[in-house]
This record gives C-alpha cells, structure tokens and sequence, in this order.
C-alpha cells in the first residue's frame, strides 16, 4: 500500500478527533440552548504511523462544515449533536482525487446530576452514526466516515470561579467501538475566562488513549494522541458571535501531522 493511500485509510479514524465542543458538565435550562456553525481546515505532508513515527507524504487538505447543538429538552436533560454535513477531502498534486460528503454524526444527551451551586456534575451519552464514506464503501482512499457505530459515555464536572469571570471543566469517558476498532480511554482539561464583556478566551488538553495497546500491538485502526491548543469566542451581541481556534497534537498513532484551524459563528438561544 502506498503512502498516500495508507494516510488515506488514516482519515477513518480521524474523522471525529477534533469534532465534539467540550461542554463540561453544563446542562441548559428547558427551551435554551447553545448552537455553532464551523468552518474547520487541515492540510498535512506528513503522518505519525502505528508505531508513532512520522513518515512523510503528498499533501492531504480536508475542510468540514459542521453544525454543533446543544438544546434544554427539560430542565437536567440536554439534547447535543454533532453532524458534518460536508466534508472536502483531496490530495494535492495534479490530477488529484477529491472525495465530498457528509461525515459520521454524533447525537446524544447530557443528563444533569448536580446542576445547582458552582459545582456542577453531568453524564452524556454519545452515540457515532457511520454515515460518511469508508473505506468499505469507496476504493480511492479518501474517506469521510469511519464505518463503525460506536458509543461514547463520559462523566463530566464544571466549576464557576465567580465573581472572576471565568470557568473550570474536565471530562474523562470510555468510547465503545466495533471489532476493528480498540476501545478508547478520552479524557479533557479546560479552563476559559472572559476579559471584558465581549472576549472570551480558553485553552485545553484532550487527550484519547487506545485500550489494550502496546508499542508492537498497534494496527492502522487504533488511534491515539494528546491534544491541546486556544479559542478566542468574540461576542457581537450578548447571545452571538465569532469563535476561532487552533488544535496541534502530540504522542500520536495513526493520526494526521497537521494542526487543525477552526473558525465559526455561534448563537446561544
């Protein structure tokens, strides 16, 4: 298998790395919500392989659009939802393959233990829809989907530094995956403030660790990496604005070398 196309086969794993907003144990009240439209870019010309070493390759763009929602059914249960409904995959060289589409989905609920005080503590339940492309479906080595059905349940914890205007949140979870695929250890730090009243800054650690794994054990399947990079969210009006951010990633498998850049516009109902 060349190496294009084996940084092909790659791209079912990474489809949903960088895609879920880290929310952090925060439910919405009945009828509120929190909804982003994102533009997210990445371009590589090399890869970490099983093994964690980079090797180098053509250059591979992808750019998704995506829609992120998280909505109050009723007080304690939030409904939450990621779905790229278009996904731009190619390599660059001339004559180079393009794959368009829509990628995997993710849906799912957050239901609010302790919701009352600074301190507040969630469960969520995920579940990963295989509704892009995979490789069992296409044969160019461009992929938007994984081809799997997994589900991911996390505990959650959010902590209000009020009066300072500013938030703690951290995460740890256990994403169930098919037979292909090792199941996965995710857990997450974040912590933001406001500087003003219409900046907002974060920053964060993610980080997904393959289950059962070890130096010798890994297959094209089995992902694994430490995450972290700043978001800027800008409020045009106390309810809506523009975010952008950046995510670089460290101590990979199977992943692409790139940074991911994202930019969006996000409302709060």
């Amino acid at each position: 298998m060349s190496k294009l196309i084996y940084a092909g086969a790659l791209l079912a794993g990474f489809i949903l790395q960088v895609s879920t907003v880290f929310a952090g144990g925060w439910t919405h009240p009945q009828g509120k919500g929190y909804f982003k439209l994102n533009e997210q870019f990445i371009k590589s010309n090399s890869y970490f392989e099983p093994s964690g070493d980079r090797v180098d390759i053509t250059d591979l763009s992808r750019y998704t659009t995506s829609l992120y929602g998280e909505f109050g059914l009723v007080d304690r249960l939030t409904l939450v939802g990621y779905i790229p409904f278009y996904q731009r995959i190619s390599e660059d060289r001339h004559g180079s393959d393009t794959k368009t589409g829509t990628g995997d989905w993710e849906l799912g609920a957050r239901i609010g233990l302790l919701t009352s005080g600074p301190t507040v503590v969630s469960i969520q339940v995920m579940a990963g829809l295989p509704l892009g492309d995979s490789y069992t479906d296409q044969e160019i080595g461009l992929f938007t989907g994984d081809g799997e059905f997994n589900q991911l349940f996390s505990l959650q914890v959010g902590r209000s530094l009020w009066p300072t205007p500013g938030y703690l949140k951290a995460e740890i979870g256990f994403n169930n995956r098919e037979s292909d695929y090792s199941d996965e250890l995710r857990y997450a730090l974040e912590a933001g403030f406001m500087a003003g009243e219409r900046v907002g800054f974060s920053g964060w650690i993610r980080g997904v660790k393959a289950l059962g794994k070890s130096d010798g054990e890994w297959t094209r399947n089995d992902q694994q990496y430490v995450s972290f990079g700043p978001e800027l969210n800008f409020y045009i009006t106390s309810d809506a604005g523009i975010t952008a951010g950046v995510t670089k990633y460290t101590g990979a498998h199977n992943l692409l070398d790139a940074s991911a850049w994202d930019i969006g516009i996000f409302m709060k109902l």
